[in-house]
């Protein structure tokens, strides 16, 4: 691990169509934060799970923490930063995925939380033409965070974090996560 990390950030795939997360996982770095990447949380989800909890448990890593999940990782990522001992300062969701979701089951041992379990500061994404999740499904969940901010991806589908506007959302991500740094955890930001 780098000496001048400025964070660690734990992504967790979900395999699912559309999930490209090289361009975010280039963003990141060049911010110069750790990131760990779980391509898909779907194929061991026990072992993934751990994975992230054990990365999150290394005292010797870089604060803020900050757990971001697409697709079937958000709804792992979600499952994660409810539970009591996971220490993550921070949660970048996108494209949940619901019980109600279609084309898409979520695994065994994952399942979406109450989002009034989640008290982190939480910034969701969610593309508007996403087909798997409807959007009224996610916002409805997302709205009753106590700490989260939802930003609709016009005309995105379920990757938005490799889709068309994977620039404009990874400026966000930077944006969030170098307020979470700061001990700032606004969540408005120039990109809305």
């Amino acid at each position: 691990m780098p000496i001048s990390a400025r964070g660690t950030v734990v992504l967790l795939g979900g395999g699912d169509p559309g999930g490209d997360l090289h361009h975010l996982v280039d963003v990141l770095k060049v911010a110069e934060f750790n990131v760990e990447t779980i391509a898909d949380v779907a194929l061991d989800t026990r072992a993934s799970l751990q994975r992230a909890r054990d990365v999150f448990a290394d005292a010797s890593r870089e604060l803020p923490r900050i757990l971001i999940g697409s697709g079937v990782g958000a709804t792992a990522a979600a499952s994660l930063a409810a539970e009591p001992f996971v220490t993550v300062e921070a949660l970048v969701l996108a494209n949940i995925v619901t019980s109600a979701s279609r084309g898409i089951s979520l695994p065994p041992g994952i399942a979406l939380p109450e989002a009034r379990s989640i008290r982190q500061p939480t910034l969701v994404f969610h593309g508007d033409a996403d087909p798997v999740t409807d959007i009224a499904d996610a916002a409805n969940w997302a709205t009753q965070l106590p700490r989260g901010v939802v930003r609709v991806v016009r005309g995105g589908g379920h990757g938005v974090l490799g889709g068309d506007s994977r620039r404009s959302v990874a400026a966000s991500i930077v944006l969030f996560a170098e307020r979470q740094r700061a001990g700032e955890p606004v969540l408005t930001d120039g990109f809305a």
